[in-house]
């Protein structure tokens, strides 16, 4: 009779956090912007994974378990609510072969996370809830440049200006522990997404008009929902070590939505285009498998290694599709072509002092995205991440900073698809991620 009660209390503490957390999060969603790093995948979220990004699989013992390992969740002793936005700054710059030159503006990016978990049945089983945005582009070209210059610029009307890839996903997850040394979880991927694309385009204006026209400005906005899941499962080798690998199951998002072009022109419009018509898309997000060994060296010094597949192959093709005006605007098809990845690194941690403790982190990232179909829509290299994070508990609650330096690799396109976009890119990034946990 008393264990049922515990058992009904637990449910009850679980079900009022999970609800509390949806309210705070589905607010924090309407002011979420896409940032983009790795091809179209975001930084960790939260201030554990990203101060100790090279190892994050095996060690981690906060409620973010559920989207990084969901099996460590029993390892969270007590209700844990957590909020850990990230803050991104990324900023891309172009030089065409011939010398014009372009850079992105708005670098700055607001990535809302949150996590809770709830212990049950005297720590042997957890539920918990992660409300991440696990990826996303943001790139708006400077149109004042001389590469987007009316109508000699040679990404005027090669390329999208303005790209953003939205998406917000939600994550319940259950975890156990089985005998004393394997723990296993599973999780549910509800993401909800949506893309936007900006482009100019250059209508056809009567021979005898005496002049020119100006440039039609394309929209193509369009949201859809994907599911899949995710599982981990960790050993504990011997008390000190462990052995931790996850799955993240690939998720297709289909998008719907509307098209809408400004200024027609005479030409345009006696050929049938219409200022608003249908637009759908599919984007395929790749299975991602990790593994990670963690040791503790003391007991307050730990460290990780951990590396990751990425199918990105799933990408080959980005398929446009418009309503009635595919007289002007055919379906396009964008070749693709990205190709499968790893990631592999290193991580650990240093309780310095009561209270106290740092992180610290290595990783490297292999881009997805060849030569041959690179895009300033989505410009990307591979990567050389070095992380810190700092953390101070005080009774019952915690705060946390952590911070990357993202090395990117500079592209020296030459052999692209679309030889307008061939030149030099470089990219810089900062990453920034900040946690408040409350335990009880």
């Amino acid at each position: 009779m008393n264990q049922t009660k515990y058992v009904g209390k637990d449910f009850n503490r679980a079900m009022c956090s999970l609800v509390a957390l949806a309210i705070l999060v589905g607010l924090l969603m309407f002011i979420a912007l896409p940032a983009g790093a790795e091809g179209f995948r975001n930084s960790p979220p939260g201030a554990f994974n990203l101060g100790r990004a090279g190892g994050r699989i095996a060690q981690i013992d906060d409620s973010s378990a559920v989207q990084q390992n969901p099996a460590n969740l029993t390892d969270v002793t007590n209700m844990e609510f957590q909020v850990t936005p990230s803050i991104i700054y990324n900023n891309a710059e172009f030089k065409s072969v011939t010398g014009q030159k372009s850079q992105t503006k708005d670098p700055w990016k607001f990535l809302p996370n949150a996590f809770v978990s709830v212990p049950l049945a005297d720590g042997k089983a957890a539920v918990g809830l992660g409300i991440t945005v696990p990826y996303g582009i943001g790139v708006r070209w400077d149109t004042g440049s001389s590469a987007f210059a009316d109508p000699t610029g040679v990404l005027r009307y090669q390329t999208p200006y303005f790209a953003q890839l939205t998406t917000i996903n939600l994550n319940p997850t259950v975890a156990f522990k089985i005998g004393d040394h394997l723990k296993i979880g599973a999780g549910f991927d509800a993401m909800w997404s949506q893309l936007t694309l900006k482009q100019f385009y250059p209508w056809f204006v009567f021979p005898d008009s005496g002049g020119t026209e100006p440039d039609g400005r394309m929209q193509a906005d369009g949201c859809g929902w994907g599911f899949g899941g995710n599982v981990g499962v960790t050993w504990q080798i011997t008390k000190r070590q462990r052995l931790a690998v996850t799955y993240r199951s690939p998720m297709d998002v289909h998008y719907d939505g509307k098209f809408e072009v400004n200024n027609i022109t005479p030409t345009a419009a006696y050929l049938g285009v219409v200022p608003k018509t249908g637009f759908s898309s599919d984007i395929h997000f790749p299975t991602i498998v990790s593994a990670g060994y963690g040791i503790d060296l003391t007991e307050k010094i730990r460290v990780e290694a951990d590396v990751e597949w990425l199918e990105f192959s799933r990408f080959q093709s980005l398929k446009l599709n418009i309503g009635p005006d595919g007289v002007m605007l055919p379906t396009t098809t964008i070749n693709e072509k990205w190709h499968d990845t790893f990631t592999a690194g290193i991580g650990g941690d240093w309780k310095f002092a009561e209270n106290w403790v740092l992180r610290a982190g290595y990783q490297f990232y292999q881009t997805p995205v060849p030569n041959s179909t690179f895009s300033p829509t989505i410009p990307d290299a591979d990567q050389n991440v070095l992380t810190v994070g700092l953390g101070y508990t005080h009774k019952r609650q915690s705060f946390e900073i952590a911070y990357g330096l993202d090395f990117y690799a500079d592209r020296n396109i030459t052999t692209d698809q679309n030889p307008a976009l061939n030149g030099k890119y470089g990219i810089t990034v900062h990453l920034f991620s900040f946690a408040y946990r409350l335990s009880f």
